[in-house]
């Protein structure tokens, strides 16, 4: 469960956990489930946090779950807000660098290439021309910026 803390209306902490609300009241003793309790919560400022899905974007896997297309966004947690009186999880999505996407296009190539060894043993079977060949394909699904 995630947990805020607010006031006047507005999260002045996020995430907000158990040690947080020990620590901002020094001499209450609080039992391990106060998070769970809302009268507790509450009492103090404390708010449920609704999660929301991760944006997903333009993600492909393949049948292994390795990623096989690169995201146009980085995708970061935001602050909570207030919708029809439930708190909710925000997720803000900027634009990658040409840094950050030739980056990814890199991580992307070298799973597709494979493991050193892998290669060699594409090499032995298919010949070095085969080798090639597939190293431009993959260079040419995957291009940098």
């Amino acid at each position: 469960m995630l947990y805020a803390k607010v006031e006047n209306g507005s999260v002045v902490q996020y995430p907000y956990e158990f040690q947080n609300l020990k620590k901002d009241n020094p001499n209450t003793s609080f039992p391990k489930a106060s998070m769970d309790d809302e009268r507790i919560r509450s009492d103090y400022g404390v708010v449920e946090v609704v999660e929301s899905r991760l944006p997903s974007d333009d993600v492909e896997l393949d049948d292994n779950g390795v990623v096989t297309k690169y995201t146009d966004n980085n995708v970061t947690e935001g602050t909570p807000i207030k919708v029809n009186g439930d708190w909710k999880q925000v997720w803000e999505q900027t634009p990658k660098t040409e840094s950050e996407r030739n980056e990814q296009v890199r991580a992307l190539r070298l799973v597709n290439y494979g493991s050193p060894e892998k290669q060699l043993e594409f090499i032995a079977e298919n010949g070095l021309e085969a080798w090639q060949n597939n190293v431009a394909e993959i260079k040419v699904r995957y291009p940098k910026l």
